[in-house]
């Protein structure tokens, strides 16, 4: 019987992490030697689980940075049609999740900050169509669970309104935040004085929803 992957069986760059990027994402960091021996404790023994909250915050912190090195070493620039990772999909705009990841970050909205974080946030967006993606968890059966939409700030301050199902949302920037739609084609509206989705600040537009929503990242 095969042993079940772990979250980090799916890399090979854990040994290219350094202690003080894993503490970039923790208040307040640990020592640098205790996240030194965490870390090469992980490269040893993959699979282990968080025993603690803090532990927990640790790892995640980690699969940032996993991500963060396997989404630079697989984008191609010269032509990003070859561009190939198992959790990116440059060309579609998707962020695929690997299933079994739930089975240890449960919280469907936590792991999706993650995957942000680690693949989108301090990546150049050079095309207007760089600013939606649909996130899928992969598996026997692919699950459609959702849309990321990252608004081009104009100011650092301000606000996004967002019409959707009969409700208006008003989301400050500097903000990451989830807007439930279960429907499988969520319509909504997106205004802004502030920033700017698909070119436009005054904008209605149909995305995916699903388990997850709809999630606006509006940090700077």
């Amino acid at each position: 019987m095969s042993k079940p992957l772990g979250i980090f069986d799916s890399f090979n760059n854990l040994d290219k992490i350094k202690p003080e990027d894993i503490a970039s994402w923790l208040t307040p960091a640990p020592p640098p030697l205790y996240l030194e021996n965490y870390l090469a404790n992980k490269l040893l023994y993959p699979q282990s689980v968080p025993v603690s909250e803090l532990d927990l915050k640790i790892e995640l912190a980690i699969l940032r940075e996993a991500l963060k090195i396997n989404s630079a070493q697989s984008f191609n620039k010269s032509n990003p049609f070859l561009s190939e990772s198992p959790f990116i999909n440059f060309n579609l705009k998707k962020i695929l999740i690997p299933g079994h990841f739930l089975d240890f970050v449960p919280d469907l909205q936590i792991l999706v900050w993650v995957f942000i974080d680690g693949l989108l946030l301090e990546r150049k967006r050079e095309k207007d169509f760089e600013d939606i993606w649909t996130v899928i968890i992969t598996g026997d059966l692919d699950d459609v669970v959702g849309t990321i939409i990252l608004p081009r700030l104009k100011s650092a301050a301000g606000e996004i309104q967002l019409d959707l199902l009969g409700k208006t949302y008003t989301l400050k920037l500097g903000s990451l935040t989830v807007v439930p739609c279960l429907k499988k084609k969520c319509q909504l509206l997106f205004k802004s004085n502030e920033s700017l989705l698909l070119g436009k600040n005054d904008l209605l537009i149909e995305v995916y929803g699903g388990k997850l929503g709809i999630v606006v990242d509006g940090r700077v």
